[in-house]
């Protein structure tokens, strides 16, 4: 595999994420491992309530749930899938839902989150969300910080 110095070519445009909030979950008691038919492993993890705070965004999370993949890489080393969907009320009273997905470890992962909600906040629902969470060792509670990415110039 070649490795990357990092530098764009001259043409390409190069996304700046910019800090949108953070959000904290508090998770509930587990279910699983459940098994599947592909090989790995589901757990079932509960939302039970938690806050989104910061520059673009602002909540208060009533409910969700979090149902991570976990597979084996085939080097001795296990891949996590997140899947975590939550809902509840932003500061301006507007309803709202999130789904999050992506890859990484069982530590930590990058995600995109696609947003649905109204108000003051509906920009959201047309960009790019990039999340890195990241889940406590007694898998109590969970954090993630998100950034939107810029399209390109002329999109």
């Amino acid at each position: 595999m070649a490795v990357s110095n990092g530098l764009a070519p001259a043409h390409v445009f190069n996304p700046s994420p910019a800090y949108l909030f953070s959000a904290t979950v508090n998770l509930g008691k587990s279910l699983g491992p459940i098994p599947m038919v592909e090989g790995g492993i589901r757990v079932v993890e509960t939302i039970t309530g938690g806050t989104i705070n910061g520059p673009g965004f602002n909540a208060m999370i009533e409910g969700g749930v979090a149902a991570p993949v976990l597979v084996d890489n085939g080097d001795g080393t296990r891949v996590q899938i997140p899947y975590i969907y939550a809902y509840g009320y932003a500061s301006d009273g507007s309803p709202f839902y999130m789904e999050e997905a992506g890859i990484g470890s069982g530590v930590t992962q990058n995600t995109r989150l696609i947003i649905n909600v109204g108000g003051k906040y509906q920009s959201l629902r047309t960009m790019y969300v990039l999340g890195q969470p990241s889940v406590n060792e007694e898998r109590t509670s969970a954090s993630v910080e998100c950034f939107s990415v810029p399209l390109p110039p002329g999109s």
